[in-house]
């Protein structure tokens, strides 16, 4: 196959059509079903998604059994690496923060990680504190092609964000005291990965991330007295600690302390049911950051919603309108098919008058089918006039009007031919010629009455000619049976034809 051939488009069948466009409906459905679902509460760590105690499975299979629908993706702070920026750079804006994190990210841990996928996060400068800044890197198998893959189920994802951060709105919701004193920490616990948060007055002022020793409570309360002797001497300055997580072994008795609390248990496979339930959606917790994956999320237009609805309706009537498009194309090709398969079972014959006349009769009470069938009529006669035997028709007239010429003028100048009509329904011939003298006419009529296939041959005109054209001007009319036409005019007729 040649280039040419093989670049060149094919116009798309009905069914292909149909194909693409019902492929192309089940795609926005999915679409506009998983912006209007519920989203799930999803939980993603090392092994992937990971719900109560069922075996963890790969994040693809899980947007594959769930296409089209929504999902609230909590990330595992053993996929998170944190980084809190110094007060005081110039970072004013989201693509300098993020240029700055892939730096420093980029330099501790290699060149993949410039592209690890970000989450940053922004307190605003409020007296006596300054801004504070942050970023949390994904990294991990899943982190590649989180995003690609929902989009590739229809799978609408709400947000992905950081273990730590519902965590700690939940709890400064649920125990407002605990978050407005004047010092206040929260240890989140995932097997050896630690991550140390502390408050003033209800706002962010620290946030580590550390690795025990071992998964055990013993390493774990050993790294909370170190952090309370390098944070502030004393163990007083802990009476406002909040513990909780999971992955921790079992049968060791939790640290304990004064003014130290444990939140369920430590011990868990899994995060506890409601872990990262965040109560606080709607409250405006201006000290607590709100990271996501997916970005900063604009204030929503009061627009949106019935801009979204308008979109919605146009969408639908398109839809209907290139439905009902489809189904008349549909019935327009079996009419042309039917239509042609009518006009090839016509004969090439015109059927007579009186037929003709009963079927226009009956064709007009039936209303619709009047423009049909003239169109089929039409069809039949140019058939019929393609059909004719035309070269015998022509070598009759020429070869008996060669004949009737005599005396010294030339055939050409003693006989002229002015036009031709042909009627292939009735067939019927009419000839216009003009002649130097009207005896020539009449031979004209001998000779073609005396050939085969010419019935009533007959001089319907004779007058003188018209100003501009010498001799006389006669128009002459027969009959033909184009079966018995021969291309030859008979010897009988010739002989005749040199008499005087």
């Amino acid at each position: 196959m040649s280039p040419s051939m093989s670049s060149r488009p094919r116009p798309l069948s009905p069914t292909t059509y149909s194909e693409s466009s019902s492929s192309l409906l089940l795609r926005w459905q999915r679409r506009l079903g998983a912006r209007l679902a519920r989203p799930q509460a999803l939980f993603l760590g090392p092994e992937g998604v990971q719900i109560a105690s069922e075996k963890a499975q790969p994040f693809a299979d899980w947007c594959r059994m769930h296409a089209g629908q929504a999902a609230d993706i909590t990330v595992s702070t053993q996929l998170l690496h944190e980084l809190v920026c110094e007060p005081g750079l110039p970072l004013g804006d989201e693509a300098q923060l993020q240029a700055y994190a892939r730096q420093l990210f980029g330099h501790y841990f290699g060149a993949p990680a410039k592209s690890w996928p970000l989450a940053t996060w922004r307190l605003a400068a409020a007296a006596p504190w300054a801004e504070q800044c942050g970023a949390v890197a994904l990294h991990g198998a899943a982190a590649a092609s989180l995003q690609e893959v929902a989009a590739a189920h229809q799978l609408h994802l709400l947000r992905v964000q950081p273990a730590w951060a519902p965590v700690l709105r939940r709890l400064a919701t649920e125990q407002p005291e605990w978050c407005q004193a004047p010092k206040a920490a929260l240890a989140w616990v995932e097997g050896q990965v630690l991550t140390w948060l502390q408050l003033q007055d209800g706002r962010l002022q620290s946030l580590r991330q550390l690795r025990l020793a071992e998964a055990t409570v013993a390493a774990l309360g050993e790294t909370l007295a170190e952090l309370s002797a390098t944070d502030a001497p004393g163990a007083a300055q802990l009476s406002s600690v909040l513990v909780c997580g999971y992955g921790l072994a079992a049968g060791s008795p939790a640290p304990s302390w004064p003014g130290l609390r444990v939140l369920g248990r430590l011990d868990g496979k899994v995060p506890e049911a409601g872990c990262f339930d965040d109560a606080s959606a709607a409250a405006k917790l201006a000290g607590l950051p709100r990271p996501d994956f997916l970005g900063p999320r604009p204030p929503r237009s009061p627009w949106a919603w019935p801009l979204a609805g308008l979109g919605g309706l146009a969408l639908v009537a398109a839809l209907l309108g290139a439905v009902h498009s489809q189904q008349a194309l549909n019935e327009a090709q079996q009419r042309q098919q039917s239509l042609s398969a009518e006009a090839s079972q016509q004969p090439v014959a015109r059927p007579p008058a009186a037929s003709l006349t009963n079927t226009s009769r009956s064709s007009s009470s039936s209303g619709g089918k009047t423009q049909d069938l003239e169109t089929l009529r039409a069809a039949a006669e140019v058939q019929a006039l393609l059909l004719q035997p035309w070269q015998a028709v022509l070598s009759n007239v020429e070869q008996a009007g060669a004949q009737a010429s005599s005396g010294p003028a030339s055939a050409a100048e003693a006989l002229s031919w002015l036009a031709l009509d042909y009627n292939a329904g009735r067939q019927e011939l009419r000839l216009e010629g003009l002649v130097a003298d009207k005896l020539l006419a009449l031979q004209m009529v001998d000779r073609l009455s005396a050939t085969p296939g010419w019935q009533a041959v007959m001089l319907s005109r004779f007058q003188s000619g018209e100003q501009g054209l010498q001799g006389q001007r006669f128009e002459l009319t027969a009959k033909l049976k184009p079966a018995e036409l021969r291309v030859d005019l008979p010897a009988k007729a010739a002989s005749e034809a040199q008499q005087p």
